[in-house]
């Protein structure tokens, strides 16, 4: 989770309200501080914690499906690659696989979910992190005349 203000963490009994991926706006009240962030609990009706419930079932069982990516995938012959990470940093990876919209590539490294990187010659953003490397979507997808095995990023 990113802090997304340079002021400092709230103490125990503050009420606030954070903005959560996937789930939007939620109040709370800090109930104890930990390192780099905080713990607090929701103050909402009984409705609003309903859909908040249902909305984090929905994301767990999302987060348990094996394979969420809809692209198809290969495996090209030419799987070395260079990372470049945030523009002054340069990485080798091994690409594990490629669709036209994206990439899972082997990388010891694990640039933040939503930085921007340079894959070869494509930019690309990093959507989740695996257990090898990360996973990365092209800010614009291989036409279907020039993806093939044979392509080098």
């Amino acid at each position: 989770m990113q802090q997304l203000t340079s002021e400092p963490l709230p103490n125990a009994g503050v009420r606030v309200t954070c903005i959560l991926e996937h789930l939007g706006l939620i109040d709370g009240i800090v109930l104890h501080r930990r390192p780099g962030g905080f713990v607090f609990q929701v103050v909402a009706n009984p409705e609003r914690r309903c859909r908040i419930e249902a909305q984090l079932a929905w994301l767990r069982d999302i987060g348990d499906r094996e394979d969420q990516r809809k692209a198809t995938r290969i495996i090209p012959i030419y799987r070395d690659v260079r990372v470049e990470i945030a523009g002054d940093h340069v990485a080798k990876a091994l690409i594990a696989d490629l669709s036209r919209t994206g990439a899972a590539l082997m990388l010891d490294e694990r640039p933040q979910v939503g930085t921007t990187v340079t894959v070869g010659k494509r930019f690309a953003r990093v959507v989740r992190h695996t257990p090898d490397g990360v996973g990365v979507a092209f800010r614009l997808p291989f036409g279907p005349l020039t993806f093939n095995e044979r392509v080098i990023l």
